[in-house]
């Protein structure tokens, strides 16, 4: 009898450090998280890189211990951007990770932009201004933390935690491209942003694309003994990643992830962009993608940071991206009216409604009513960014929409009226999926991306969300 063939997806998210198994079939077959060990404080928070590597060897050895039989072929980590563990000459962890939603550098990155010059970082990078990236916290934490003055290079925390597992220590593209330190279209290190952090550019780790060998599994820890000598990869960014686990391999496809925060994006050829500062303008940033020869036009809004905060004002509750409001909402759909498709001012991710106001502007409304604005008014700032990646890579065929806002009946709704064909991927977690394809990519199981299995798609998902009502 043939043993199965598997594959371990490792995704360390903001909230949580995830790991499970999937079948070279594309199946999800079992799944172990632990909380993510932030220290949270005033500007945010951070990690300490040996508490991460233990939450992730604990959390692979419960996986593997009620894993199936079968031989692992390949290992595949995921994560969050502009997080970055800092390295002595030795290749060792030094100081803390800064979290990428902290802003203790905000002075660092004003001076970032005046020094580099905002236009020329945008040019340079395709990053839009308005995120800290890397660069400038790591200029903070050499100038504030004494440890960290050893330090001559960084990775991302997905390519240390490779590293930890027995890999090379090299930096993935699409990582690399959230930085602020790497040059876009020459896809190499930016000697100018790496020397203005402090660093030399001959320190800098060697380029990598997501999907391809980055070593082996070599680390001794109790429980992880079916996975040794497994090829390992970083299967890089989390929403690029994410995006192949839910099968958005294609430059025709988009993905749209309808979480805490809205997040929409695409894969085009790298031929298709000449400016990726061209983008900005629309709410869109330019970097590599985990797709080879291929870069990520990626957008982002406010969904969740806006809905919740109006629900509140309305004294409801959202269970499941679901709401009491909704089916009351869907009813006075058709007096609505169309939702106007234009490409005017893009909200940013950093900028939301004014829960108080938005309730305040439609006094003597019913909560049905506001509520349809409300989801009105997130489904034409999220088509905005849709356009954006039209214009900027041409016509969409199908987006892919993810994430527990999802499963909203009443989003589901408008989003039809004025979006391509929506297609509901039946994946639980796209993260560890996509890991764990894109470590079968590494490891020979595929021979390109072309041949990755795409989820099953959820056909029945309108006529099974509106007859809850």
């Amino acid at each position: 009898m043939t043993s199965r063939a598997l594959l371990l997806g490792i995704d360390i998210g903001t909230t949580l450090t995830k790991v499970g198994v999937v079948g070279v079939d594309g199946s999800e077959i079992v799944q172990s998280a632990e909380p993510t060990p932030w220290h949270r404080d005033s500007t945010g928070g951070y990690f300490l890189p040996v508490e991460l590597r233990d939450t992730v060897l604990r959390v692979i050895a419960d996986v593997l211990a009620s894993a199936p039989d079968g031989d692992f072929l390949g290992v595949g980590v995921t994560t969050m951007a502009e997080t970055a563990v800092l390295l002595d000459p030795h290749g060792e962890a030094v100081g803390p990770a800064i979290a990428w939603f902290d802003d203790r550098a905000r002075q660092e990155f004003a001076l970032h932009k005046a020094d580099l010059g905002a236009d020329v970082v945008a040019r340079e990078t395709g990053l839009n201004t308005s995120q800290i990236p890397t660069i400038p916290t790591l200029r903070w934490l050499r100038s504030h933390v004494a440890e960290c003055r050893s330090a001559v290079a960084f990775a991302s925390v997905a390519d240390w935690i490779v590293h930890a597992l027995g890999g090379g220590l090299y930096f993935e593209a699409s990582l690399a491209s959230r930085t602020g330190a790497l040059s876009i279209t020459a896809r190499q290190w930016w000697t100018g942003a790496v020397e203005w952090a402090g660093l030399r550019p001959q320190d800098m780790l060697p380029l990598r694309q997501a999907g391809t060998p980055f070593g082996r599994v070599a680390v001794e820890h109790p429980g992880l003994e079916r996975i040794q000598g497994v090829v390992l990869t970083s299967a890089g960014h989390d929403h690029l990643c994410a995006s192949v686990g839910v099968g958005v391999v294609h430059s025709g496809s988009v993905l749209d992830s309808c979480g805490t925060a809205e997040a929409v994006l695409r894969p085009v050829p790298t031929s298709a962009i000449v400016d990726v500062a061209a983008g900005h303008p629309l709410g869109l940033e330019v970097g590599w993608h985990v797709i080879p020869e291929h870069f990520a036009l990626l957008g982002g809004s406010s969904l969740g940071l806006t809905l919740l905060p109006v629900l509140e004002q309305l004294g409801v509750e959202s269970r499941g991206g679901r709401t009491p409001l909704d089916a009351g909402a869907l009813e006075l759909v058709g007096e609505a009216g169309p939702i106007e498709e234009h490409l005017g001012p893009v909200t940013t991710l950093r900028e939301r409604i004014d829960a108080a106001e938005m309730v305040h502007a439609h006094q003597g409304e019913s909560p049905e009513q506001i509520w349809l604005s409300v989801m009105r008014t997130a489904v034409s700032g999220s088509h905005q960014l849709l356009l954006g990646l039209e214009r900027l890579g041409g016509p969409v065929s199908e987006v892919r929409v993810t994430g527990g806002w999802s499963r909203n009946p009443l989003l589901r709704v408008l989003k039809s009226q004025i979006f391509p064909p929506l297609t509901y991927p039946m994946v639980k977690e796209s993260g560890i999926r996509g890991a764990g394809l894109l470590a079968g990519l590494a490891a020979g199981v595929f021979a390109d991306i072309s041949e990755i299995p795409s989820p099953e798609l959820d056909d029945a998902h309108l006529g099974a969300m509106t007859s809850e009502r």
